[in-house]
């Protein structure tokens, strides 16, 4: 199963632990590589790229600026980037737009920002070459079945398909029908892209009271 591989390029220790700490809480199957320079990072780049996301501080210890904008986004091979900074400056927000880079600030409250991000991943993810699923239903999640929308708040817990059969009592060919039409009513490939949209639909209506 294909796990997305997040690079978050933050020189501050708390600040890169604290995104990680939330990117996998949000979503378990997620992997984070983290990077404190813009050398640490271009080599990710280069060496374990790509990457299904990108989180940049344009300010680390050998780079400041636009020059680390520019250098990660000439480095970028595919998936979305996100720039974290506590500058507040009109140009920087006009390079990263002119890049197609989410220009987002530190002063803004932690789940601002975790929305922001998901929401850039899912857009990215449902985008990829891969992706062949129908559109999805207006409301899709609320379409689901009360039994549909417990398999998928345990996928989005990172369960597998055992532990799901297990917690539920029935058999994994079931938990494998169930996850085969939860991706076709939502309109999604794969698990990742039904706990990404999963998780920003409970951030926007609250806990799933089927789940």
């Amino acid at each position: 199963m294909h796990k997305p591989r997040i690079l978050i390029v933050e020189d501050h220790p708390l600040m890169s632990d604290a995104l990680r700490v939330q990117l996998q809480l949000h979503l378990p199957e997620s992997v984070c590589v983290q990077a404190n320079t813009l050398q640490n990072a271009l080599a990710c780049l280069q060496s374990q790229g790509p990457f299904a996301m990108v989180l940049l501080d344009l300010n680390l210890p050998d780079s400041k600026g636009e020059a680390t904008l520019d250098a990660v986004c000439a480095c970028r091979i595919e998936g979305p980037m996100v720039v974290l900074t506590a500058l507040d400056d009109d140009h920087l927000a006009q390079s990263c737009l002119a890049n197609q880079v989410l220009f987002l600030s530190k002063s803004v409250s932690s789940a601002h920002l975790m929305t922001e991000m998901l929401s850039a991943l899912s857009d990215a993810l449902s985008r990829t070459p891969s992706h062949a699923a129908h559109e999805p239903e207006p409301d899709s999640i609320h379409q689901l079945s009360k039994r549909q929308r417990l398999v998928l708040a345990m996928l989005a817990q990172g369960k597998s398909r055992a532990e799901i059969a297990a917690e539920l009592a029935i058999s994994e060919n079931t938990v494998r029908s169930h996850m085969h039409e939860i991706y076709q009513r939502m309109g999604v490939q794969n698990r990742t892209q039904a706990s990404t949209r999963y998780v920003l639909w409970t951030q926007q209506h609250g806990p799933d009271p089927q789940a």
